[in-house]
């Protein structure tokens, strides 16, 4: 995770904004699946309780993801030398 860290600082602020936002949307698609795992619909939680669900899928996103949205991006903005 120190390494991701190390990159992002390195890379322009559009970048680091554009991973946080990917990061964010994974984790969306991760909390989506499991409350469709569990047979519940998204009426069954509340607002507070969805965003927790959310912001803890981001803190345990697997490193390897989080490589391949960062670099992901990084290409898309021709930067793959940062990496």
């Amino acid at each position: 995770m120190d390494q991701i860290q190390k990159i992002l600082d390195k890379a322009p602020k559009s970048v680091r904004d554009k991973f946080l936002i990917k990061k964010r949307e994974r984790a969306i698609e991760i909390v989506k699946e499991k409350i469709e795992k569990s047979e519940k619909s998204l009426n069954d939680f509340d607002h507070d309780e969805i965003e927790g669900m959310i912001a803890d899928e981001e803190r345990e996103l697997k490193y390897d993801q989080l490589k391949t949205i960062l670099y992901s991006l990084l290409a898309l903005e021709g930067l793959t030398y940062l990496g």
